[in-house]
């Protein structure tokens, strides 16, 4: 999927020629003029990257990104800063306020965009070490893997029932391919907020990314599983606005179910039911 990056340039020309080296270079472009613009732009889209001047009226650099770092889903959303200003103590106060690097122009489009991806990658290497999607605020894969050994274990030994459902986003595809991939990531988003309404405080929903979501239902047989999937799928009604045309596209999504204990022999073979319950959407959808 194409990264997303923010631009936030007062200065029409420099904001304007800072769009089209990261668009030549493969980047998916927002643009804002100012703090109030970036800040009411982030409400509705998602952004991988923020790339922004220093000095900019109302509102400075330093003041946006300590904005913006107060919203969680931004925890992990680098921040680049771009200025006129070469000054030491305008870099380390940069550095040490959270931004993750600091471009003194003028600077050329190679060097721009080696930045950008550096940053991108910095957090990308970090991402599997969290448990928690600041995004979609849903557990992730480790974490899953980990709470799912445990509640096989306890199962096993305890024989209790414990089920596992793959839920995915059925038109996953076609919101990337025919809208855009921020419009896909609000969708993985929204369903994943929703999937949390309608489990247990003990029950667990991971964002196992590509629009697919492992639930994972301590103490539920297979049978109660197939009709908790089937309740949300009948009272399912997820929708978003796509801004240009003003109309509503469906979410819809699918759903697979396994009891795993009794019955699966060992994790190792839960790993590969998992993995293929999720490449199955992949090939389904």
């Amino acid at each position: 999927m194409r990264k997303t990056v923010l631009v936030v340039e007062d200065s029409d020309s420099s904001r304007d020629i800072t769009c089209h080296f990261l668009q030549q270079g493969g980047f998916r472009v927002l643009e804002a003029n100012d703090g109030e613009s970036t800040l009411a732009l982030l409400k509705k889209r998602h952004v991988d990257l923020i790339l922004t001047d220093i000095m900019m009226p109302n509102m400075d650099g330093w003041q946006l990104s300590a904005e913006v770092r107060k919203d969680k889903r931004f925890n992990m959303t680098p921040f680049v800063f771009l200025s006129v200003l070469d000054d030491l103590d305008d870099q380390i106060k940069g550095l040490t306020t959270g931004v993750d690097d600091y471009l003194s122009k003028p600077i050329t489009p190679q060097q721009l965009l080696a930045r950008v991806n550096t940053a991108l990658t910095r957090t990308d290497r970090l991402k599997p070490y969290f448990y928690r999607n600041p995004v979609t605020d849903l557990e992730t894969e480790p974490f899953l893997m980990t709470r799912f050994a445990q509640e096989f274990d306890r199962c096993s030994k305890a024989k209790r029932p414990l089920s596992l459902v793959v839920v995915g986003i059925g038109n996953f595809e076609a919101l990337v391919r025919g809208h855009a991939d921020w419009f896909a990531q609000q969708a993985v988003e929204k369903t994943g907020q929703r999937l949390k309404t309608h489990v247990r405080s003990y029950d667990l929903v991971a964002d196992m990314q590509q629009g697919r979501f492992a639930v994972l239902l301590p103490e539920a047989s297979l049978e109660r599983a197939t009709k908790w999937a089937e309740k949300v799928k009948e009272h399912w009604d997820v929708t978003l606005l796509w801004p240009e045309t003003e109309q509503n596209i469906g979410i819809d999504i699918g759903f697979t179910m396994d009891a795993i204990c009794p019955g699966v022999e060992s994790f190792t073979d839960v790993d590969a039911l998992l993995k293929k319950r999720l490449q199955s959407f992949e090939r389904k959808w």
